[in-house]
């Protein structure tokens, strides 16, 4: 197993000294774990990727998980600007 060193700051060791004691972990187990869901997650941009193409990319994947999620709103049962406006139907 090979070793990465990591500079912090006093206040951040602390802080995850005491997150691992309250997990019953080290702070070397949470980092190892932190970096493999990093690594394990896509990667934000492809080779060749423009940032707009990038930002449309997320985009389309969230959009993606809300249709998935059932998440948003239908726009087939939106009123039209008529019927949102007429008055005599709301009495």
């Amino acid at each position: 197993m090979k070793t990465i060193s990591v500079s912090v700051d006093d206040g951040t060791h602390r802080l995850a000294r005491i997150r691992a004691a309250e997990t019953g972990t080290t702070v070397s187990a949470m980092m190892r774990e932190m970096l493999l869901e990093t690594l394990n997650r896509p990667a934000t941009t492809a080779p060749g990727e423009t940032e707009p193409e990038k930002r449309a990319r997320l985009i389309g994947e969230v959009l993606e998980r809300f249709r998935n999620e059932g998440i948003g709103v239908d726009t087939a049962q939106l009123l039209t600007r008529e019927q949102l406006y007429d008055r005599h139907a709301a009495r």
